[in-house]
């Protein structure tokens, strides 16, 4: 193991002195969040696209050389399309199965809020707005906190790491923090006193010393256990040495846990679905571990497309589209799918219109949950007028930069109910939802 990655198994083992107020009752069952973040801003104009045959040429008429033709678009048997007629990318027929058989469900129009807006108050000042729209890492942060504006004291954490901190006390092992991210360091879950575990791919660092044959690496590593079990005066010394031999411990005890788990096959070798496959292995030595609740963070990039656009971006939503499906075909082998709730977030949507080559920063965007518990096969929320142009739009504030009609926090909330988060203490983890309606329905009970 690097002392770097020695460093973050320490730092996960803060999770021991974690103290809640309430936690899980003693029966309940395992449950997991992933998240699945799109650095870069993920223009969802072109995942959630109308088909309805005048719909769609308004919708070519504001995307001009971005526009999807109708036979690029995917067509969904939505059981509430509210009169819409509308598809996926054309490069993402693993979600529309997911979609069509009730497993996936798409929300509209979600951005980062304070409170509800209308666009005359955001035109004429009297909206409290998030900070800094349409800026990459201030929306990143917003989305991954549910802060929304940087001067809150919940800008400090991610709405991830509260949530679990609320109900930390339910976990049978509290010396492995419920958070793992797949995807380095990140807002999202941030806690007071908890940190994500950062495994390497396929799982924990080992301390290699300790697993080698050659002479060399075996006296080596028996001369830092030394130093470690060694009595020491000083209590920082002390203490980094007893958080040490734990970490060793924990790694070790990880390790074997995830040696018993799948392979996973029908997850695609791509850059996402190698992190998905990693969740899907954690997710299994679940009740080895001891783990009742685990919230996960993985995620990708290239989604700034503000020049060459179709290509790259019919790329990025084919690799998604492949490893969500790979990802819950990879959980119902293990009969977790009911478990284990998958949801998309991103900085934010991007631009209705083109600026002639790709599309720009904007704010409300489309979104996908994913999972047995889902109430799938139906749009949540309020999708931009597909027969309106960009400019007379009443949600647009300009190039068809959509004012969200539901909050991250709202999205947020209804996954964190269905987690085991309790009414009382759901302004602890989100500090805006007193705005808004808590529960947007999508999740089962």
């Amino acid at each position: 193991m690097s002392t770097a990655g020695l460093l973050n198994t320490i730092l996960a083992l803060r999770s021991l002195n974690a103290q809640t107020i309430e936690g899980l009752p003693a029966d309940a069952p395992y449950k997991a969040l992933v998240c699945v973040f799109h650095y870069g801003g993920n223009d969802s104009n072109n995942l959630l696209i109308p088909r309805q045959s005048t719909a769609h040429q308004t919708y070519l008429a504001n995307r001009t050389v971005i526009g999807l033709p109708l036979t690029g678009i995917l067509p969904l048997n939505s059981l509430n399309d509210n009169g819409m007629e509308l598809g996926l990318h054309g490069s993402m027929a693993g979600c529309q199965e997911l979609y069509n058989q009730g497993r996936l469900a798409l929300l509209a129009n979600v951005g980062t809020l304070i409170a509800p807006t209308t666009l005359a108050d955001y035109r004429n000042g009297t909206a409290a707005v998030p900070d800094n729209l349409f800026s990459h890492s201030d929306q990143q942060i917003a989305w991954q906190t549910s802060a929304a504006t940087m001067n809150a004291a919940y800008s400090q954490t991610g709405w991830g790491g509260r949530l679990a901190e609320a109900i930390m006390a339910g976990q049978e092992r509290q010396s492995i923090s419920m958070l793992i991210s797949l995807s380095g360091t990140n807002f999202f879950q941030v806690g007071r006193t908890m940190l994500p575990f950062r495994p390497g791919p396929g799982g924990t660092p080992t301390f290699r010393l300790g697993q080698s044959s050659r002479s060399q690496d075996v006296t080596r590593y028996a001369a830092f256990r030394s130093v470690l079990d060694a009595e020491h005066a000083n209590l920082m010394e002390d203490a980094f040495a007893d958080l040490s031999n734990k970490s060793i411990v924990e790694a070790d005890t990880i390790n074997a846990a995830l040696q018993g788990t799948g392979t996973f096959p029908m997850i695609p070798n791509n850059d996402l679905g190698n992190q998905l496959r990693t969740v899907a292995k954690f997710i299994q030595a679940a009740g080895p571990l001891g783990m009742r609740r685990q919230i996960f963070f993985v995620s990708n990039g290239g989604y700034d497309l503000h020049g060459d656009f179709i290509a790259p971006h019919a790329q990025l939503m084919g690799g998604v589209s492949s490893a969500l499906k790979g990802f819950d075909d990879a959980l119902g082998s293990i009969s977790m799918s009911n478990a284990v709730t998958t949801f998309t977030a991103s900085d934010f949507n991007r631009t209705y219109d083109s600026n002639g080559r790709g599309s720009d920063h904007g704010w409300g965007g489309h979104y996908m949950v994913m999972g047995g518990a889902v109430r799938g096969q139906r749009i949540y929320g309020a999708y931009p007028d597909p027969d309106i142009l960009a400019g007379t739009n009443p949600l647009d504030t300009g190039r068809g930069r959509w004012v969200p009609t539901l909050a991250v926090d709202q999205y947020a909330a209804t996954m964190a109910k269905w987690f085991g988060l309790s009414s009382s203490r759901m302004s602890e983890v989100f500090p805006n939802i007193g705005n808004f309606d808590a529960d947007i329905g999508f999740m089962n009970a």
